[in-house]
């Protein structure tokens, strides 16, 4: 196989992964492709970590990772508590952390935070991560745009199940315009293995209070699922079930047995 056809089978496998299991999925990579390829694997969950957004510890902060709080090749920037640090993609860790001043961050932009904080404090009952970025296009020293990302996990391999929701949306203050996406992934694996995924394209035009919006958004998104749930459990999960013979009696596999010859005579080519 040659190198860029193995990095594109190793990137399927590695965005492919259930919620919270990035971990994992690593190991098992590399017991079959070896240590000579740990330094592939680790770019691919870089690339990972930053295409989904996922939180990283920085001295006891959850922060979360963007194409646009990225500050060079290797460095991320935090504009609600003024650092910048690398990453330790594998542990989730922030290091070698430094003050920094975002570039186009403003007091208007804060606020939003703290509206966008207040909403998801009260609405969500996983470990919640926020992020509000300046989006800044060409040379310019204000931010038209702002990338505003919401992160819920709630993790218990213990148990076997794991899900995140992540939803990203960029706001254009000369359209007045919201749009983004949710995506919902959860997985469950005892004795079996499920996995649900969902997701929304988001476009709302006229937005005057940003928060308000994401909230009815949110809100109506979440209800659809839950008539979603509704239906697979009580329609299609039900036809998955064995329905009992014709003549609605168990079959006696005590005495009786040796009336049952089916697999008998067709073994014999009866």
């Amino acid at each position: 196989m040659s190198e860029s056809n193995f990095e594109k089978v190793i990137s399927e496998i590695i965005f492919d992964s259930p919620a919270g299991e990035i971990k994992q999925v690593y190991d098992s990579l590399i017991t079959i492709v070896g240590e000579n390829s740990k330094d592939t694997l680790l770019n691919v969950i870089e690339q990972y970590n930053i295409k989904n957004n996922i939180p990283i510890d920085v001295d006891g902060n959850n922060i979360l990772l963007s194409e646009n709080n990225k500050d060079g090749a290797s460095r991320y920037f935090d504009p609600i508590n003024g650092v910048s640090f690398t990453v330790d993609h594998m542990n989730r860790k922030g290091l070698d952390v430094e003050p920094y001043q975002a570039k186009g961050f403003t007091d208007n932009q804060k606020s939003l935070y703290q509206s966008i904080l207040d909403y998801t404090t009260n609405a969500y009952p996983g470990d919640v991560t926020i992020a509000v970025y300046p989006i800044i296009e060409g040379d310019t020293e204000e931010a038209i745009k702002l990338e505003i990302i919401i992160s819920s996990t709630k993790y218990n391999p213990d148990n076997f199940w794991n899900g995140d929701w992540r939803s990203k949306y960029v706001y254009d203050k000369n359209l007045s315009q919201l749009t983004g996406t949710i995506d919902v992934q959860i997985h469950y694996y005892e004795d079996g293995n499920v996995s649900f995924k969902s997701n929304k394209t988001i476009e709302q035009n006229n937005v005057k209070d940003i928060a308000a919006t994401i909230s009815d958004i949110e809100k109506e998104f979440e209800n659809s699922l839950d008539v979603s749930f509704t239906e697979l459990n009580e329609k299609q999960f039900k036809s998955l079930r064995r329905r009992l013979p014709i003549t609605r009696s168990k079959i006696n596999w005590g005495k009786a047995i040796g009336n049952y010859r089916l697999g008998k005579d067709a073994a014999e080519g009866a």
